[in-house]
């Protein structure tokens, strides 16, 4: 969804959940909040974080923002649910260190904002226009790069040695419901080799069948299977959308992504800064140059 003005929720909505990495339950209260104000995250008794690039502080298998007593993992999926959404300002208040996995997906999190509805608060939204092409190359094969086009579009390929999941590919318009919903939906994943692997490094240790695709080889061992036949793929699209609102304001162009990841997205934000980009007023809904 994309507003002229700036946007906040109009009421406060909670929910909790166990965290995917640290299996520690957190309650979750999103509040409206002043315009230019952004997305600020707010752990009990600790100093307040803006949702920013240079507030990353982990991109390894999660992006977590923030540092101590303060830091908050496993942002990414609110923060794809808030850029989906098209709010600009929102508090989101959290008493554990790491926001619910829920399902694993953003579809609870876009279900709770749309609960908290929508209020737009009179001034003027920024967007960051994609000018002239802009290119991240890690040099192992992960590409991210932006292009000019006056809309939203995600472009995203992945190639896995795991059959289950193999060559995906997915375009998607953000501008468009059916896209939205189809990237909300899809659920983090995993391999069940490396299951152990990240326990033992105190990661995963909330992750079951319920808020992650588990695959072995060539099996899915979700009893309930996939919801989408590029789910793998839709899912890197979804880390992408939620890692880039850390740009602060919605990316107005293509980007097109080559096996993305939190680490070079994170990089990637900082490209976004540089040439060939600029920001500017938002228009009220996107004029189609070319498709």
């Amino acid at each position: 969804m994309r507003y002229a003005q700036q946007t906040t929720v109009a009421r406060d909505a909670l929910i909790d959940g166990v965290g995917l990495h640290s299996g520690v339950t957190a309650h979750v209260r999103l509040r409206p909040a002043r315009a230019g104000q952004g997305v600020i995250f707010q752990r009990a008794g600790a100093p307040a974080v803006a949702a920013a690039a240079d507030a990353v502080s982990n991109s390894r298998f999660n992006t977590g923002l923030g540092e101590g007593a303060a830091r908050v993992a496993t942002v990414e999926h609110l923060m794809a649910a808030i850029a989906l959404a098209g709010i600009d300002n929102i508090l989101v208040e959290i008493d554990g260190p790491e926001l619910p996995a829920l399902d694993g997906s953003a579809a609870p999190w876009l279900e709770l904002l749309a609960s908290a509805g929508v209020r737009t608060l009179g001034a003027p939204r920024e967007e960051i226009r994609i000018l002239a092409p802009v290119t991240l190359d890690a040099g192992d094969g992960r590409i991210i790069r932006a292009e000019p086009f006056d809309g939203r579009i995600l472009d995203v390929a992945i190639d896995f040695a795991e059959t289950a999941i193999g060559a995906q590919r997915v375009v998607l318009d953000l501008d468009d419901p059916a896209d939205v919903r189809r990237v909300a939906r899809a659920r983090t994943f995993c391999r069940r080799e490396d299951i152990e692997r990240l326990r033992a490094s105190g990661l995963s240790l909330g992750g079951s069948f319920d808020n992650a695709v588990v695959v072995d080889g060539a099996a899915v061992l979700n009893p309930s299977g996939l919801r989408d036949p590029l789910e793998f793929a839709l899912h890197k699209a979804l880390d992408l959308i939620g890692d880039l609102r850390l740009a602060g304001a919605p990316v107005i162009g293509r980007v097109i992504a080559e096996r993305p990841g939190h680490d070079i997205n994170a990089r990637f934000l900082a490209a976004l800064g540089g040439d060939g980009v600029a920001r500017g007023p938002a228009a009220e809904s996107p004029v189609r140059v070319r498709a």
